[in-house]
């Protein structure tokens, strides 16, 4: 199997200490599985569209000669004593509480471009196999007009779109489509050394305060558990 890891960045140059510490640790994880790693630079999907839009070009036709993409956001850890190989994993994205409620807001608003029978799925975390890459790109050309309703900060942006594009391309929601949580595991949650991935927020609780990410991550670092 043929495996890449992909992380995105608008701009080099406006790359923080966090960003280029995700960076350099998901490349050791990509040795690690003997994945291949590349940072996606620019906005190379649609470039009228936000910055998390951008993600969506993990299912360029660049990437097909590999069996499986992962597509990562720039806050992402894998903890020192992980070693599985998120490849071998069942699952597409995540789909805890937080994504049901996005799914079905984005439904009532938006019925037109979703269902609840297509899937939805975080993003902070995508892996797709050849085919649903292929599948999913199907959606795209034409009037693509309706990617307006996401091109706004925390306006569902590649979330939307890909399910959008699940549900224009016949993608039915199952449970095979979501990984496990431990995959995108918020550093604020208790047990972070045992998360497949931690997602580094601005969160220090579940319900509070708030600090910036980096603070959070050297929190894990003098932990031990990065």
């Amino acid at each position: 199997m043929r495996n890449i890891i992909l992380q995105h960045f608008d701009k080099f140059d406006n790359m923080r200490e966090l960003d280029k510490k995700s960076q350099k640790n998901i490349q050791e994880y990509a040795v690690q599985v003997g994945a291949d790693y590349s940072l996606v630079l620019g906005m190379p999907f649609r470039d009228h569209l936000t910055a998390p839009c951008q993600k969506v070009y993990m299912i360029d036709e660049e990437y097909d000669d590999y069996d499986n993409v992962l597509m990562l956001d720039i806050d992402m850890f894998v903890p020192k004593n992980m070693d599985k190989d998120i490849f071998d994993e069942v699952g597409v994205g995540l789909y805890n509480p937080i994504q049901q409620n996005l799914h079905t807001k984005l439904v009532r608003q938006n019925s037109f471009q979703g269902s609840m029978n297509a899937p939805y799925w975080g993003g902070a975390i995508y892996k797709m196999d050849r085919a649903l890459r292929q599948k999913l790109r199907g959606g795209l050309g034409g009037n693509e007009s309706w990617m307006n309703a996401y091109n706004k900060p925390y306006q569902w942006e590649d979330e939307g779109i890909f399910h959008t594009l699940a549900f224009k391309t016949g993608v039915k929601i199952s449970d095979d489509q979501f990984l496990h949580p431990k995959w995108c595991y918020d550093n604020y949650l208790e047990y972070p050394q045992y998360a497949g991935m931690i997602h580094v927020r601005t969160k220090i609780t579940p319900s509070g305060p708030k600090q910036e990410k980096i603070k959070n991550y050297q929190a894990l670092v003098d932990k031990g558990i990065l």
